[in-house]
């Protein structure tokens, strides 16, 4: 299977905080024939190991995405619900959802009051969450419940993975889908490296970086590489000072979050063996924003960490576009960094 149908097939899985199930198991299916052993811990996170002896790598990419969830259902069969993770609540007027109920997968449409309706002054602004609602064609509570829709249930974005022009991509959920898929096909690619390598999808990023701390004392590794996204600076309207990250450019490293900085030796590591391996780094310095790395150097006595991000455009909306190139290139890098690691921790 190729990046982009590993792709493809992950970023369509309806997995939100939470509810990470659905993408759990496809990633497991496609890593158990490539590791030594494989599990699931008590909350969730999804754990792989590959060889033995040190150093002992940590290497995550967390598995959910943003969504929704249900909140209430009023008389008249309408839906309000309460976001799950860090949404542009701009975006949402007029996004197709599921819902995932207990009698399956609920098609709606997040609804709002038409322009028609709006006094001049209300057109200027954007909608505010509590005056959104979700339609499913019901017109009871009642239908609502037939449905098999209840409170609680876990509401993704109903989009498909597109090809572009050229190499680009588009599709819900590349953050943090894109990451997922170069994790696990470096895990197929990786041989002959020294060491131990702890594969991780971790659950509930989006809403906190929860799985990720556990997992990560579990397995108490001598360094730990975050696989995520970041925000791509090349579209009208970012200016350099806000972003220089471009499509098509190579792997970003990031440097600075709005929590942590990248530790120093892991610095070391991952641009040396660019310079070897003649790949092209991006370097990112954002204010806003953290990824599973953010975290990792609170745990135990501390773990050297950092984060091996893809750039992505309109991050944290209903569509994401990203650079198969990139893909690619992010894969391959992982794969060398992983086979120079024990040259830098022991």
């Amino acid at each position: 299977m190729s990046i982009e149908s590993t792709l493809k097939k992950f970023s369509e899985s309806e997995s939100i905080s939470g509810f990470e199930r659905n993408i759990r198991e496809m990633m497991m299916k496609e890593m158990k024939p490539h590791v030594d052993e494989i599990r699931v811990d008590s909350i969730g996170n999804l754990i792989a190991r590959k060889g033995k002896g040190s150093p002992k790598i940590m290497i995550a990419a967390h598995m959910d995405q943003l969504g929704l969830i249900v909140k209430s259902v009023s008389k008249d069969g309408f839906i309000n619900f309460e976001t799950v993770g860090g949404w542009d609540e701009r975006v949402l007027p007029t996004c197709k959802v599921r819902i995932n109920g207990s009698k399956g997968s609920v098609v709606g449409v997040v609804g709002s009051k038409p322009p028609h309706l709006q006094e001049r002054e209300e057109m200027k602004l954007p909608y505010k969450k509590k005056e959104l609602f979700i339609d499913i064609g019901a017109s009871t509570d009642k239908e609502v419940e037939k449905a098999g829709v209840s409170v609680g249930d876990f509401i993704t974005r109903h989009s498909e993975f597109s090809g572009m022009t050229g190499s680009r991509v588009t599709g819900p959920g590349f953050d943090n889908r894109a990451g997922c898929t170069i994790m696990v096909e470096a895990l197929k690619r990786l041989k002959g490296f020294k060491g131990t390598v702890y594969f991780v999808g971790t659950i509930q990023e989006e809403i906190g970086l929860i799985g990720i701390r556990g997992a990560t004392f579990g397995i108490d590794p001598d360094v730990a590489l975050a696989v995520d996204t970041t925000i791509a600076g090349d579209t009208p309207g970012i200016t350099d000072s806000e972003s220089v990250i471009k499509l098509g450019k190579g792997p970003v490293l990031g440097l600075k979050d709005a929590v942590s900085f990248i530790n120093p030796l892991v610095k070391k590591w991952l641009t040396e063996t660019a310079k070897a391996s003649r790949t092209g780094l991006q370097f990112d310095i954002v204010s806003g924003g953290a990824s599973d790395s953010s975290i990792t150097p609170t745990v135990r006595d501390g773990i050297p960490s950092g984060s091996l991000l893809v750039a992505t455009r309109y991050i944290h909306t209903a569509t994401e576009v990203i650079d198969m190139k990139d893909m690619e290139s992010c894969v391959k890098f992982l794969v060398d960094a992983i086979g120079s690691c024990h040259k830098y921790f022991k």
